[in-house]
C-alpha cells in the first residue's frame, strides 16, 4: 500500500461526476491516503492556487461528452506542470459503461504521459443519463449502487498501484473523436443560442457564477448566452426556478432530471428497489448486465 498525498481535479456538468470525485476522496481517505479535492474551473478561474509538486499523486475526472472528455478538461491537462513520474489516475462517468466511450480519456492521458506523469488506472463509472434519454429511476438508483461498489474496487487498486486500463481500437477512437469535435464546437454553439429564461428567471445569477467557461452573463436585457458552451446542462438543470429552457435540441433535455444531487433523494426511497436491470434484460439494457456484475 502507498500512503500518497492525493490532489483530486474534477469537471463535472450536472452533478454525477462531482459525487464520484467525493466518494473516490472518502475511499483513499479511509486508505490512509491525505486527499484534496478542486474543481477544474475553479484551478482555471484561480479561485484556488495549486501546489502541484506537493502531490505524489493525482487523479482527475470528468463526465463522457460525446465520447470525450471535453476541451475543458483536456486544456487543464496540457497545462499541468512537467513532473518526474508522479503516478495518476483517471476516472470517467457515463450514461453507458459501453466500450465506445472507453477512449473519452485518451486526450487526457496522452496530456498527463507527455508531462511526465505516469498515468496507471483508467476507469468509467455509468450514472444516470442526463442527455436526451430519461432512465428509470430504479436504473438510476441501480448505476449508483453499482458505482458505489466501483469506487471502493477502485480506490483500493489505486493505492496499491494495480493498473486497470480502458482498450479501444485506435480507428475507432480517430472516429469518435471527430464526432465528439463536431458536438462540442458545433453542438454547443448551436444549444447555446437557442437557450432562453422565461418569465421564472429571478435573476438570481447562479447560472452565472456557476457556468464553467463564464459563458452566461447579465444584461441590461436580462441572462445573455454566447458561444462558448460545453454543452454539459449545468445551467439548464441547477436553475432552481427551471428558468432556463433549449428551444434547440429540445428533446436533449432530460425531464425530470434525477441525477447528480438527486441521487441522494433516489437512494432514500424504500419503494425503489434499485433493480431494474436483471440477467434476463434485453436491448439498449442489456449491456448493463458484465458491468452491473462485476
Amino acid at each position: 500500500m502507498h500512503n500518497a498525498k492525493t490532489a483530486i481535479f474534477y469537471f463535472s456538468g450536472t452533478g454525477n461526476t462531482e459525487i464520484i470525485a467525493k466518494q473516490f476522496a472518502e475511499r483513499l481517505r479511509s486508505k490512509g491516503q491525505d486527499v484534496d479535492l478542486f474543481r477544474v474551473e475553479d484551478v482555471f478561474k484561480g479561485t484556488r492556487s495549486v501546489e502541484y509538486e506537493a502531490y505524489d499523486l493525482i487523479g482527475i475526472g470528468h463526465p463522457v461528452l460525446g465520447f470525450g472528455a471535453s476541451g475543458f478538461v483536456e486544456r487543464f491537462a496540457e497545462g499541468l506542470p512537467d513532473c518526474n513520474g508522479t503516478p495518476a489516475f483517471v476516472f470517467k462517468t457515463a450514461s453507458s459503461p459501453h466500450y465506445i466511450n472507453n477512449g473519452a480519456s485518451n486526450t487526457v492521458l496522452r496530456s498527463l504521459r507527455g508531462k511526465g506523469y505516469n498515468p496507471f488506472h483508467n476507469s468509467i463509472l455509468a450514472m444516470p443519463c442526463n442527455f436526451y434519454i430519461k432512465y428509470n429511476d430504479r436504473l438510476n438508483k441501480q448505476l449508483y449502487q453499482a458505482a458505489q461498489r466501483k469506487v471502493e474496487l477502485f480506490a483500493e487498486e489505486i493505492v496499491n498501484r494495480t493498473p486497470r486500463n480502458l482498450p479501444i481500437h485506435p480507428v475507432l477512437e480517430r472516429v469518435l473523436r471527430t464526432v465528439y469535435y463536431c458536438e462540442e464546437h458545433q453542438g454547443g454553439k448551436y444549444f447555446a443560442k437557442g437557450l432562453r429564461t422565461t418569465d421564472a428567471c429571478t435573476l438570481c445569477l447562479k447560472c452565472v457564477r456557476n457556468c464553467p467557461t463564464s459563458n452566461i452573463s447579465s444584461g441590461v436585457e436580462g441572462i445573455v448566452f454566447s458561444q462558448n458552451c460545453l454543452l454539459c446542462m449545468r445551467c439548464v438543470y441547477s436553475c432552481p426556478q427551471k428558468a432556463i429552457q433549449a428551444t434547440r435540441l429540445k428533446a436533449s433535455v432530460v425531464d425530470p432530471y434525477t441525477g447528480g444531487p438527486k441521487l441522494h433523494k433516489l437512494m432514500k426511497d424504500s419503494a425503489n428497489d434499485g433493480r431494474f436491470v436483471t440477467p434476463k434484460s434485453k436491448g439498449y439494457y442489456k449491456h448493463f448486465i458484465k458491468y452491473l456484475e462485476e
